[in-house]
């Protein structure tokens, strides 16, 4: 028995918790269709509750609007979305009227109450204009043109427009370089099927930073005076004003692709058909946002640090030394580190005091920079490259950063701690020139005393000048001509295979004495045959290749023809034709040649094939 009693006493705190944690997440709102109609036009009061248990919700006690509008009826409609595998739940009421009088009037909050809790909404704000005779006759549910369809502006226009830009921005009055988020959020009630940016803004006297947002705008449901919009973020930036005073933002230009539908009613049955809502009709819209006016204030010159350099927002600084102790000429690194919210990346470098015997490098400079919805955060950092050249102990001074803290309203200065290296003897002899001696000092004697030289100079003529040497222009031209020469010769080999004709007539010389070499080796009265046979095939061997002709078959009248056309003297004809038919008499003829004959043959052929080759 006592254990069913505590089974029931843990259910029914489990059911309390539960039921308590269910409504929590509960939220009610009311909003109308449209906060500004004519006398006699509908409109429509809607009550909706989101979240668990939102379908639990009973009827509100809906306050009595009788003195300026007409009770019609009423509806009701459920949806429900997961959501990243969550449920949401959301119940609408809608209750409609119909404007008898016309004026300003407050519809006064509703009360909902869900399992005993009871909710409130917001009042509403509704102007019933009074209904023109050349005003046409309200449409029950239906939408109000804006008094400029096109643009979309102007407060009044805009309040009652289905479609129209808005400029957000989270502070009107800020100090120079403090951070304004600016977000142009489009609302519609209409169908848009597309955007296109046609004219970004101008934020002149603005460093600007993008926050970037999601390729296609994430829509959702937002209460604007009382009307319930369809919104989503186009674009949203960080400004950081760079001067003092009245900075404006200038409008941002939007054209929509807008699907609206068609009322008119046509006789014809084809429009009729294609005029039905299932395809209706798109038209482009362009609308803008207003500009925005921004104070800028000017930092004050009250408490400002002497190291001030126009950092504004909140920041923290860190630094530190790769390591305390090194050899001389060893290199150390000094990192400084300065995070935090503002504008990171005009973050000015930190003024930081190196000692004299150190070689100091320009710092590296790396960033990381956040772009969110709240501002711009991140961190800048800054790294020096230290050389210490001589051993001791060095100091290097706090490090220190002041910046305008605008929450505040006043100047913050943050520090590092001081740093202690410790320098050994490096493996390098160091010269000591004495204590006190900075490097500074050691630079300057170095440019004061100089070497004294032990070996006489080297003296060099007056106005002699190595360009005007020929050894200069020898090296000047020497390149051209190993080219041209190159060219000449590539030339030269592409011609002896290319032209046989050429390469026979250039080698016909270098033939015509190997023959003769070989008819000497044969001077011999035992081989005069051969000698005389070898003679003549140098001879007419080398009127071949001259003239291009098979060596087999030459007739002599044929040789003294062509020489004779080709310009060669008589004495050279009749001494290369009397070789050529001695040769043949006799190869012909019976051996009957002494030697003195043969060498008397074999000398007359040499000059006749000289001469030939002069001529030729």
């Amino acid at each position: 028995m006592n254990g069913r009693r505590l089974l029931n006493g843990v259910g029914l705190i489990i059911w309390l918790v539960a039921s308590q944690a269910w409504a929590g997440n509960l939220s009610v709102r009311a909003y109308l269709n449209q906060n500004r109609i004519s006398v006699g036009q509908q409109f429509s009061v809607s009550v909706e509750a989101s979240g668990s248990g939102a379908s639990k919700i009973s009827s509100p006690k809906l306050p009595d609007i009788s003195k300026f509008a007409d009770f019609m009826g009423s509806s009701s409609s459920q949806s429900i979305q997961f959501i990243n595998g969550s449920m949401s739940v959301s119940k609408t009421l809608i209750y409609y009227y119909r404007a008898t009088r016309a004026g300003a009037f407050t519809i006064p909050p509703i009360v909902v109450k869900v399992k005993g809790k009871t909710y409130k909404t917001n009042p509403l704000t509704l102007l019933i204009q009074s209904r023109t005779p050349s005003q046409p006759p309200p449409v029950a549910g239906g939408q109000q043109p804006s008094a400029n369809p096109r643009t979309g502006t102007g407060a009044k226009s805009r309040s009652n427009s289905t479609l129209f830009l808005r400029a957000l921005v989270n502070r009107r009055k800020v100090y120079q370089n403090e951070p304004v988020v600016v977000t142009f959020r489009i609302y519609t009630r209409v169908s848009v099927t597309g955007y296109g940016v046609k004219s970004l803004p101008r934020t002149e006297g603005f460093w600007a930073e993008d926050i970037p947002l999601p390729p296609r705008p994430q829509t959702r449901n937002e209460i604007l005076n009382g009307v319930k919009y369809v919104v989503a973020d186009l674009k949203k930036m960080v400004l950081f004003p760079t001067a003092p005073g009245k900075k404006v933002i200038d409008p941002m230009v939007v054209t929509c692709q807008v699907q609206i539908r068609n009322t008119r009613r046509s006789r014809d049955i084809f429009d009729d058909f294609f005029n039905d809502d299932f395809f209706g009709k798109q038209v482009e819209r362009d609308i803008q946002s207003q500009p925005i006016t921004i104070t800028v204030l000017p930092l004050p010159e009250e408490g400002k640090p002497a190291d001030f350099s126009g950092a504004v927002g909140t920041f923290n600084m860190t630094a530190k030394l790769s390591k305390d102790s090194v050899k001389a000429n060893e290199a150390v690194t000094l990192t400084v580190k300065i995070s935090g919210t503002g504008n990171i990346k005009m973050l000015p470098e930190p003024k930081v005091t190196i000692p004299p015997d150190f070689e100091r490098y320009e710092p590296k400079i790396t960033e990381k920079i956040n772009r969110t919805a709240t501002g711009v955060h991140g961190y800048k950092t800054f790294e020096y490259v230290l050389i210490p050249r001589f051993p001791g102990e060095q100091r290097i001074a706090p490090i220190s950063f002041s910046y305008f803290n605008p929450v505040k309203k006043a100047y913050q200065t943050v520090h590092s701690p001081e740093f202690v290296v410790h320098v050994k003897p490096g493996a390098e002899s160091v010269v000591s020139l004495g204590e006190g001696l900075s490097k500074e000092d050691v630079q300057l004697i170095g440019k004061d005393i100089r070497f004294i030289k032990t070996q006489p100079p080297e003296f060099q003529k007056i106005n002699h000048f190595f360009y005007k040497t020929a050894f200069f222009w020898l090296i000047v031209f020497f390149p051209l001509i190993v080219l041209g020469g190159a060219f000449g010769y590539k030339r030269y080999q592409d011609r002896l295979t290319e032209n046989v004709a050429f390469a026979r007539s250039q080698k016909a010389n270098q033939i015509a004495k190997k023959r003769l070499q070989n008819a000497k080796k044969m001077l011999a009265v035992d081989t005069q045959k051969e000698f005389f046979a070898e003679i003549s095939r140098a001879l007419l061997g080398f009127f071949g290749d001259k003239f291009n002709l098979p060596t087999a078959g030459i007739m002599t009248d044929e040789v003294e023809k062509l020489l004779r056309d080709r310009g060669v003297d008589e004495e050279t004809i009749r001494r290369y034709l009397d070789c050529l038919r001695t040769c043949d008499f006799q190869r012909f003829a019976p051996a009957n040649s002494t030697l003195e004959d043969m060498k008397r043959c074999f000398d007359d052929a040499s000059q006749a094939i000289i001469r030939l080759e002069k001529v030729i």
